[in-house]
């Protein structure tokens, strides 16, 4: 029985899928850190597969170490990565070999465990296919037939891995186009929480201004009250004024003559009533 090889190449981080039964396969995951890329053993009759979880400082510590050792390597079947910091920078360096898929972060466990089983079912279709062929030689057409077979499942498989990865990048874009509408929601939350507080202080403004226009009516009401008093006083002043002026016109209107004798007139009546 074949043994499929997952290298879990990391600093201390647990390999993510739960162990599964493979009909034909025996699926077996080694613990390898990042400074001990040495100890890993690529046997030519087996399926290999690195599952490699760095920080994008830790990539660029041992790609190079992947690319002379594993990435050139024929039983080498595929490089994971999953890095949560520096998935689109590893991506970009990566992207023109085919041998490597740069996992979505945050890290989605079941689309994880559907690659691995996709990769190791086409590598054992590609190896049966080779044992098949290596022991019917002499049947050329049986031969062509099963490894057109394989090649068909392979390139399937290949297939439905770019449609794990359409699904991951839609999924990706969903949650961009949801935190661009959080985002304005946010921002309109923000305009609508500015023209509240406008429309307080317009209030506050008028009631401002509905005060201000009391007080000026009272203070214009206490100066009319106090206007028309004035006027009241000054036309009382006028009145006596008048009445003085009249006195003074008529006793202007005496004669010298007519003075003695109401003087003399004033006498005889003090006299008569016992007044001198």
């Amino acid at each position: 029985m074949k043994t499929s090889y997952i290298w879990n190449l990391s600093q201390g981080r647990p390999f993510p899928v739960e162990l599964w039964k493979h009909s034909k396969i025996k699926i077996q995951v080694n613990q390898i850190g990042l400074h001990d890329l040495d100890q890993i053993t690529i046997t030519p009759n087996d399926i290999h597969i690195l599952f490699i979880q760095v920080t994008l400082k830790e990539w660029k510590e041992i790609k190079t170490k992947i690319v002379t050792s594993f990435e050139t390597s024929p039983f080498v079947s595929l490089i994971l990565i999953s890095s949560e910091d520096g998935a689109d920078q590893i991506q970009e360096m990566v992207q023109s070999q085919p041998k490597y898929l740069v996992l979505e972060n945050p890290l989605h466990v079941r689309e994880l465990r559907m690659i691995l089983d996709r990769t190791i079912q086409s590598e054992s279709y590609k190896a049966a296919a080779l044992d098949i062929g290596n022991s019917c030689l002499e049947n050329v057409g049986f031969f062509e037939g099963v490894f057109s077979l394989a090649h068909q499942e392979y390139e399937e498989s290949k297939k439905e891995n770019e449609a794990l990865r359409s699904i991951l990048q839609y999924e990706e874009l969903v949650k961009r186009s949801q935190a661009g509408i959080n985002s304005a929601l946010e921002k309109v939350n923000d305009m609508k929480n500015q023209e509240l507080l406008e429309l307080h202080e317009r209030v506050r403004a008028i009631q401002q201004l509905d005060e201000l226009r009391e007080k000026e009516l009272k203070q214009a009401l206490e100066l009319q009250k106090a206007t028309e008093q004035v006027l009241n006083y000054s036309r009382i002043e006028e009145m006596n004024l008048d009445k003085i002026l009249r006195a003074q016109d008529r006793l202007f209107e005496y004669t010298e003559q007519e003075i003695k004798e109401l003087v003399e007139e004033n006498k005889a009546l003090k006299k008569k009533l016992g007044l001198l």
